[in-house]
Formats: C-alpha cells, structure tokens, sequence
C-alpha cells in the first residue's frame, strides 16, 4: 500500500469512527499540499458546518503503518484527536477577511532557501533577498489560547484578493519588529552556563517559528555589528534560526561552511533545513555576502 492509498483508506476508517460516535455531520477530504523545503505531504481535511476545517497530516502514521502498527489503532486515534482538539484545542479567533486593507497590518515574513524550495516558490509570491533566500509572507490570525495561527500567501491568494505583493512585503517588513521582534541572545545564555567571552549567538524571534527571518529585518544585521563591534558569521541553523559567530572566531570558514552542508543532511530535520549558504557580514563595508567554495573563490580571482 503506498501512501496516496493508505490516505484514501484512512479517510474512510477515521470517517466511520466518528459516525459510530454518532458525528453525522463531518466530512472528510483527502489532500495533498506542496509545504515549504518541497515536502508534499498527504492529509486529510475535516468539514463541519460553519467550525473551521482542520487538516491533519499522515505522513507519520503511514509510517507508523509501515512498521506494523494497525490500522484500526491509527485511524481510532485520529478520529480521537480530532474530537479532542474541537473540544479542548486552540482555535482561531475569527474567519478572516483577506482584502489587502484587513490584513496588511496582520502580515509577517518567513525565510527560506531557494535550492530547497524549487517546487514550493512555483506556488507562493516570494521576494529575494539575495545569496539564495528569499522572503515569502504569511497571514497572522489570532488563537483563543493567545497565540496565532497563520497561513501563507499563496499565488492564488494573490490573484483572487488582488494584492499588490511589492506593497505586502513591505509592509510585513515594516511591522515586522512589531508583530515578532527580533531576539539575539548569547548561547551560553540559553544553555544557563558562564562565558567570559561570548562567541556564539541565537539569532530568532520571540515568536521562535520561523525566527530565521529577522536576519533580514530592516537594521538588524548592522544591529549585530554594532553589538559585537566585528564582522560576523550568520549560520543558517534551521528555518528557525540563525547562529551568528564573531568574525575573530572563525579562523577556517570553509570548514565552517561544510559543517552546515554536513548537519543539513544528517542532524537537522528536512523540514526544517534553512539552506546551505553560509554567510559573512563585514562591519568595515557593512555588506553581507556568501561564503563560497575555496574553488569558486580561485576561478572567480582567475
């Protein structure tokens, strides 16, 4: 069973859960969406009146699935959870109104890497921001349990609201200290250790989804150099963050450009793998740059 039908079956078990639970009224669709980092991921999407319609993923249960766990567990546990999250869950505080007036002060960025998002950007308005990232934008809607949910400005979105995307971006940018400050701490800090010497920072959020992002808010890497008074490494962590290291503490940025290839392919999540890129801001020219390969440095110089 591959996982296009095991959706297709879960869809139909789940569905009969929740009617021998005398639910009469839910329906449920299978979908299959394009999320960032290309992860295309199989779900299934509940439907009930007027209630918001939640989506839940099966990418992981068809695993579970693969591995021996039964069906009637996985699709009993779904239909749970579902009951469960209508009950007691967060849920949005209003059906919003996407015209461009209602949401322009409610509008955010999120970053991502190019090279690991060819098949997602084909469906998002984004805004490049040079050395492969570029910025895409995202709606913010308020959650009963004070947070927020938030969905992602499509190219259908664009073109059904009309929005003028140069002026979106521009206004996220603006309100971005606003919505979800930029937040630059000493790792030792977070780590509850002593360090004479700080040489290591988190730069993120204080939403921390996604924090990545404010490295490129407006001021925030001149903002770094001042603080640290040198020119710096920004070190693309995850989608959620960058490490910034001073410039004085690293000695071999070729080394330190392949520890980020190695850990994108072996510790960090795929959905969560900001790019590849390395990069260097220099406080004397106050420019940021990538950093490349030895060998692309010596053709380039030939």
């Amino acid at each position: 069973m591959n996982i296009n039908e095991f959706t297709a079956l879960a869809a139909e078990g789940v569905l009969q859960c929740l009617r021998e639970e005398g639910d009469d009224q839910v329906r449920i669709q299978t979908t299959q969406l394009m999320k960032m980092n290309d992860q295309s991921l199989h779900g299934l999407t509940f439907q009930k009146g007027e209630e918001p319609a939640p989506t839940y993923y099966l990418d992981e249960m068809f695993t579970a699935y693969t591995s021996g766990v039964g069906t009637e567990e996985l699709f009993s546990g779904l239909a749970h959870a579902y009951r469960d999250n209508l009950a007691n869950g967060p849920m949005p505080t209003e059906i919003p109104d996407l015209e461009y007036r209602n949401i322009r002060r409610k509008v955010g960025v999120r970053l991502l890497g190019m090279d690991y998002n060819r098949q997602f950007l084909k469906t998002v308005p984004y805004r490049e921001v040079g050395h492969g990232y570029a910025l895409i934008c995202e709606v913010h809607i308020g959650s009963s349990d004070g947070g927020l949910f938030s969905t992602i400005v499509t190219n259908d979105m664009a073109e059904e609201y009309r929005y003028n995307m140069d002026e979106l971006f521009d206004a996220a940018l603006e309100t971005a200290w606003k919505t979800h400050a930029a937040s630059f701490d000493p790792v030792s800090r977070l780590l509850d250790s002593a360090d004479e010497q700080e040489t290591c920072f988190v730069l993120s959020t204080n939403r921390q989804m996604y924090g990545a992002a404010a490295l490129f808010y407006p001021g925030t890497q001149d903002m770094i150099a001042h603080v640290l008074n040198e020119g710096y490494y920004a070190i693309p962590s995850s989608l959620h963050e960058f490490i910034i290291m001073r410039e004085s503490q690293v000695p071999d940025p070729e080394r330190l450009r392949q520890m980020v290839i190695e850990a994108n392919r072996v510790i960090v999540r795929p959905e969560d793998v900001l790019s590849d890129n390395l990069l260097y801001y220099s406080k004397i020219t106050g420019e940021l740059s990538q950093v490349l390969p030895a060998e692309a440095c010596m053709d380039f110089a030939g």
